[in-house]
């Protein structure tokens, strides 16, 4: 067996086309191709990294007559956890952590492969003036921020801070190739929980987004410094129902808005409660194609209905506080889907 069959053998066990292999590894899937076809050696940088990503020896890469998997594949598991005032999200991607210091909320953006993440996007609130400063890349690799961020993009994701935390839920990558159901073959609620289940992320227009929809949770960041409006990072219970989205109660909500007064630019944290899952309203028929959301009153709080708008087979547009949210079958900033 050659070096590129051991490779083609690794890729096909993991289930990753040759772009997504190669996005690991900093490589195109024409160099990929030519690994397996034998025409050009990765650099050994590359292979020890493979070894590391997918638990096996470099010699069992490297050695003809070794088998590739003499030791056990594993898979890389995706978590959230949970630790007093911090709650993080992790998947193959990207890493989210939320912390609550008392005076202040901070949130971080981790982006990479696997065990390889960096910060990309880090925003802290101070809660008493209202005031806060962030810092992120940009799609071209600056770096915007409105004080002087020093060293701390680009700092590595520590995941020993993970051991010292409770995971609370298990999850994996999806390899399979069974495509999402249209809304004709499985209804607005299926499609509106299936299409949603993975991590949306994009770097564009000077905005850096990523939003981990696992659990009935969404885990959000989004930086945007126009004007210095529209910081924000939340963790959210919301989960679909026949007519369009059940949103329930935030867990943590940092947000820069404006000047800070108006009601979208409230701060707060409430990672300490037990995250539960939204109640979903019953014996509804029929749609709803208004403009305004519906709020109603449950367990001492407030939940907001999304309804739908608007639908196609592979579109649903919902209301979301008078402005319109869109979810698509094949989402082109969906990364990555869980099973």
């Amino acid at each position: 067996m050659t070096l590129g069959n051991r490779i083609l053998e690794l890729r096909a066990r993991s289930g990753l086309s040759q772009e997504d292999f190669g996005e690991l590894f900093g490589a195109t899937r024409q160099t990929v191709s030519r690994w397996e076809l034998d025409l050009a050696i990765p650099e050994v940088q590359k292979i020890v990294q493979m070894a590391r990503t997918f638990g096996v020896t470099t010699d069992s890469i490297l050695a003809d007559g070794i088998s590739t998997f003499d030791s056990a594949f594993k898979r890389f598991v995706c978590g959230v956890y949970r630790k007093k005032d911090v709650v993080a999200v992790e998947t193959e991607r990207v890493a989210i952590v939320y912390r609550d210091c008392g005076e202040t909320l901070c949130a971080e953006l981790y982006g990479g492969s696997q065990e390889n993440k960096s910060l990309c996007g880090f925003a802290e609130m101070d809660l008493a003036p209202k005031k806060v400063k962030y810092a992120y890349y940009d799609e071209s690799g600056g770096v915007i921020s409105n004080f002087d961020a020093g060293d701390i993009l680009g700092r590595k994701f520590d995941r020993r801070q993970l051991d010292k935390m409770q995971r609370v839920e298990t999850f994996l990558v999806s390899r399979g190739k069974n495509p999402l159901p249209t809304v004709p073959e499985a209804g607005f609620r299926t499609c509106l929980t299936k299409w949603r289940t993975g991590t949306r992320a994009y770097c564009r227009d000077g905005m850096i987004f990523a939003c981990v929809y696992v659990g009935g949770i969404e885990y959000a960041f989004h930086m945007e410094a126009k004007n210095h409006e529209n910081i924000y990072a939340s963790i959210v219970a919301n989960e679909a129902f026949e007519l369009g989205n059940c949103v329930g109660k935030q867990f943590f909500r940092l947000r820069n808005f404006g000047d800070n007064t108006g009601d979208f630019a409230v701060s707060f944290s409430w990672i300490n409660d037990s995250m539960k899952r939204v109640s979903l309203p019953s014996g509804e028929n029929g749609i709803d194609f208004s403009d305004q959301d519906e709020f109603r009153e449950l367990n001492g709080g407030q939940e907001k209905l999304e309804r739908i708008k608007r639908y196609g087979a592979d579109r649903i547009t919902v209301s979301n506080y008078g402005d319109e949210m869109d979810y698509f079958r094949d989402d082109p900033d969906m990364i990555e889907r869980f099973e």
